[in-house]
Formats: structure tokens, sequence, C-alpha cells
């Protein structure tokens, strides 16, 4: 087998494991995040007590569920789910080739592609949820001063 294909193959199962984790820390801030706004709003009615620790270990697919509960966008919760399955593919199977599998050349080209369409796949999906990482830093910037406002002498 040539080690162009072999290198090229690693790198993509590099890059999408990397894509797939920043997915997964994204996915922790937007939670954080929803937490927060919900401490800061609900605190003087009872407390939140949620904190960091509750969701920092916590699996993607976890992560994933959890956040198809604080945002409406259904496309995006399947793009969560389908990208969960395979970041455990890419995390548990794909460095586990038979040396058959190293040294055909078509097995090779068709699993790097399949690295490659994942790295495409979850850098969309990064994306979008950088967007709604965003969205969710505004909202509780506005909930910080709102609070600040309501607790000022008046």
């Amino acid at each position: 087998m040539s080690m162009n294909l072999e290198r090229n193959y690693r790198r993509e199962l590099h890059n999408a494991l990397e894509k797939c984790q920043f997915i997964e820390e994204t996915l922790r801030m937007c939670i954080f995040s929803a937490v927060e706004i919900a401490r800061l709003q609900l605190s003087p009615h009872f407390p939140v007590k949620y904190k960091s620790e509750d969701i920092s270990k916590l699996p993607m697919g976890t992560l994933a569920s959890i956040f198809s509960k604080i945002n409406a966008d259904i496309a995006l919760h399947a793009a969560l789910k389908e990208i969960t399955r395979d970041r455990n593919d890419v995390a548990h199977r794909s460095l586990l080739f038979t040396l058959g599998e190293l040294r055909d050349k078509k097995h090779m080209t068709e699993a790097t592609r399949k690295m490659k369409d994942v790295v495409i796949r979850a850098t969309n999906i990064r994306n979008r949820l950088l967007d709604i990482r965003c969205a969710m830093l505004q909202s509780l910037s506005k909930v910080k001063r709102s609070v600040s406002k309501s607790n000022l002498p008046g």
C-alpha cells in the first residue's frame, strides 16, 4: 500500500476527530449558557444548582440529547445524532485495518473519502453550533443587563 494513502487517511481521521471534539465542546458551552440564563432568570424564585461539573464529563450523545431540549432546530438535532454515530465509529473502529485492507488501494481510498465526508459534515454542524452559541451569549448578556438593572436601587 502506498504510504501516501495511509498518510492521507490518517490526516482525515485526525481532522474528523478534531471537528467532532469541537462539536462536543461547543455543545457543552451552549448548555452552560442555557443553564446560566436559567439561573439568572429563576434564582429569585427557586435555585438552579447545575454546575459545570454536571455537564463537563458527559459524552457527545448525551450532550446532543440535552441540547435538543434547549434548541428548536430539528434538522440540526438529526445531524447531531448522525455525526455522533459517525464520531463513535471514527473513534472506535477507524484504526482497525487488517494488513489486507491496508494494501487495498480501493479500500483505503474509500475509507479516506468517508473520513473527508465526516469532516465536511462536522464542520457544517460546528459552524451552525457556533452561530447558536453566539446567539446564546447575546441572550445571556441581555439577561445579565436586565438582572443588574433590576437590582439597582429604584
